[in-house]
């Protein structure tokens, strides 16, 4: 495998970007998830942080405080940064928001999964370098107390999220249930993204407005789960040098946790499913995704994460001949798409294969998180480091090439060859 690790860190470095914003007034240095997207992505830079740990971590600590060196000061960190470039899409004007930190400076006004905490605590596993996180651990838990505050509008420990985008998972389809589209139409579902995209834009993307509005509530499981992570990651890292912090953290993280299993489970189903809120009510959105299994890597009663590794392993359901399907195979919403920018609608993706398997090991399937582990390597070896793959063949067909995050594979490669 020395020769797929080579690959992978030549990619990193290949998509390093650095210099001077001026519009932010400030020197930058992050990697680009590919060489297409040259601006910065928030969950993306998380991921590159946590494999150049492993590779060159002062690569990774100097990315991890460009991103967050736009830190606003109620805590938000944007999910895209614009340091130079320009977002070439159709979402861009709604996209952009204009914030006071610099003039004419443009940060979006959504966020991404929290990954941060972990990337922190993988930066410290890989260095020791305590240090570093006594300099940034507190501007970390300020953006998970951004999310408590300004995202919990029914304050039940759960965050919403105001967009798919948000997710990280775009179009993926238990998304299509709150704009009605019970068809599974993703076009459908885009031009309702739109709509509310130029509505929040509108109302200058005012929280308070747009919880009022409904238009797009949603608790969503995997954004919960990882929000829930990184909490206990920075439990984890108080640890070391402030144990009443490390009690308050841990505290907030399981009861985080509680609430992911009282209100996201279902035991009809035996899985667990995303919520949306309209006029004050509350409906689950029962498409089986891949969302529907992050719980499994936290520390859930015996019998849910007995019945999700079931789902898991089931090759009517999520196991496919490349797994993880990011979608149920017989879901009427499944169709991977591979040709098409209509993303997370089945396809195979490296970033929540690395979740799955990591949670597996940690809970002592070891057996199928080195089948996943596996299979994820025997994608990237076949074809490369490629934004998503066909469940089925695993090929990428219109995926993007060299994406940065897939060499999350070579982490996958540590877990293959652990006892």
């Amino acid at each position: 495998m020395k020769n797929l690790r080579e690959e992978a860190f030549s990619l990193l470095k290949k998509n390093i970007k650095e210099g001077y914003s001026k519009n932010l007034k400030k020197d930058y240095f992050y990697l680009s998830p590919d060489s297409v997207h040259f601006h910065q992505w928030f969950w993306d830079s998380c991921f590159h942080i946590i494999v150049m740990s492993g590779f060159d971590p002062e690569i990774a600590k100097k990315e991890f405080e460009t991103l967050i060196s736009v830190q606003q000061e109620d805590g938000f960190i944007p999910h895209i940064i614009f340091w130079k470039w320009r977002l070439r899409d159709h979402f861009q004007k709604w996209w952009q928001k204009e914030v006071n930190m610099a003039k004419n400076s443009c940060l979006s006004a959504e966020v991404q999964p929290p990954v941060i905490g972990i990337s922190l605590l993988e930066i410290y596993n890989k260095t020791k370098d305590l240090e570093f996180v006594k300099r940034n651990i507190e501007k970390v838990e300020k953006f998970y107390l951004y999310l408590k505050k300004k995202r919990d509008p029914d304050e039940d420990g759960l965050v919403s999220i105001i967009t798919p985008m948000e997710s990280g998972m775009d179009l993926c389809p238990h998304y299509d249930i709150p704009f009605g589209n019970t068809k599974h139409d993703p076009f459908v579902t885009k031009k309702h993204i739109t709509e509310i995209l130029i509505r929040y834009k509108e109302w200058d993307w005012d929280l308070k407005r747009i919880f009022e509005s409904s238009l797009f509530d949603v608790e969503d499981v995997s954004f919960n789960t990882i929000y829930c992570l990184g909490l206990y990651a920075l439990a984890k890292l108080y640890e070391k040098f402030d144990k009443t912090k490390q009690k308050e953290i841990k505290k907030w993280a399981s009861n985080v946790k509680e609430k992911i299993i009282e209100k996201f489970y279902f035991e009809e189903q035996q899985i667990y499913f995303s919520l949306f809120h309209r006029k004050g009510a509350e409906t689950p959105m029962k498409v089986e995704t891949i969302s529907s299994l992050f719980p499994l890597t936290l520390s859930i009663p015996d019998l849910h994460l007995d019945n999700l590794v079931r789902y898991l392993q089931s090759e009517r359901k999520f196991w496919s001949s490349y797994p993880v399907s990011t979608v149920s195979m017989d879901e009427s919403s499944f169709g991977p798409l591979t040709n098409t920018r209509i993303i997370w609608r089945g396809t195979t993706w490296i970033n929540t294969n690395w979740f799955l398997a990591n949670g597996l090991e940690k809970h002592g399937y070891t057996t199928l998180a080195k089948k996943i582990a596996k299979k994820t390597i025997g994608l990237i070896l076949k074809y490369g480091f490629r934004e998503y793959y066909d469940p089925f063949d695993g090929h990428p067909g219109k995926a993007i090439k060299n994406f940065g995050w897939s060499t999350l594979a070579i982490d996958l490669i540590d877990l293959l060859n652990r006892n």
